[in-house]
């Protein structure tokens, strides 16, 4: 996968890597709140900043391992702008849809050296768009389905507290109890870090495919008449907008449901781990209730 600051403009590989020389050269974008964010990116460019995290796993299950298990693991592209460039103003998929719609620009304007160049280009791009959607869509789905069995697990000795709390009178048990809890609200912190990066992710990128959206519009398609080729990038763009649009509205609600259901997990351990220190005092009270009678 390309990564998304591959830039529409010819780079003379002469050039050093001054900010200020390079944003003198910058091109003036066609939507004005974008232009930050291009700007930024062309600077990234040159310095070969990329948000494609390559050790990134392509396996759901082995991403969400990963998190389970590393305290420090974040795919996301928030997390990996906190990480790599965290001195960066603009969130990368402004960045990269800043590039997009630029491209868009390039052809709707003739300015381009090649419409080919250009073309393979937003290609692959909105291949960039397309994974982000995928992957976190899946990362979304499996977190829920994992947070909902634990919940499913938890509450069931909650819905019998008599006999749990006899339970809970066996020390061995109690500890086995709260160490459990333990790892489950590490579970819990990790993946509602993970879920906020996300929903920054898809409201950021909400935010700038609004833009575009916006922008492909006020273009509309006569520009491209006579040209098929042309008129066919057009059309596309502005589909795969309104599909971006929907999933991310989508993938907004799935993170609203995880949020819910960690809240409800949260609160199942708040209950279990309240029951394990009742039973641990009332062990105390016994404990210094038989040394009373054996002294």
């Amino acid at each position: 996968m390309a990564p998304h600051h591959a830039s529409t403009l010819p780079q003379d590989p002469d050039d050093d890597c001054d900010d200020s020389h390079l944003l003198d050269r910058a091109p003036s974008h066609p939507i004005a709140c974008m232009q930050g964010a291009f700007d930024e990116s062309i600077v990234e460019a040159q310095r070969a900043v990329d948000y494609d995290d390559q050790d990134t796993l392509d396996d759901p299950k082995a991403r969400r391992q990963r998190l389970i298990e590393d305290d420090d693991y974040g795919d996301s592209y928030t997390a990996q702008w906190r990480k790599k460039n965290p001195t960066a103003k603009w969130h990368p998929l402004w960045k990269l849809v800043a590039q997009i719609s630029f491209g868009v620009h390039l052809l709707n304007q003739q300015l381009a050296k090649s419409d080919k160049e250009v073309s393979n280009i937003l290609k692959r791009h909105v291949q960039e768009l397309d994974i982000f959607l995928e992957r976190t869509t899946e990362d979304f789905d499996l977190a829920l389905v994992d947070i909902k069995e634990r919940i499913s697990h938890l509450k069931l000795p909650l819905e019998h507290v008599n006999i749990f709390d006899i339970m809970l009178d066996d020390h061995q048990f109690r500890t086995s109890i709260v160490d459990g809890n333990e790892k489950i609200e590490k579970i819990v912190e990790r993946t509602a870090r993970a879920m906020n990066d996300s929903l920054m992710d898809v409201e950021k990128g909400i935010d700038a495919i609004q833009e575009l959206s916006k922008y492909l519009a006020a273009i509309g398609c006569g520009w491209a008449d006579g040209d098929e080729e042309i008129m066919g990038i057009y059309m596309a763009m502005c589909q795969n907008s309104e599909g971006w649009l929907e999933c991310l509205r989508s993938l907004q609600q799935k993170g609203n449901d995880l949020g819910v259901a960690l809240v409800q997990l949260g609160s199942i351990l708040n209950e279990i781990s309240k029951r394990a220190g009742v039973a641990s005092r009332r062990s105390v009270v016994r404990h210094s209730l038989c040394s009373l009678d054996t002294s």
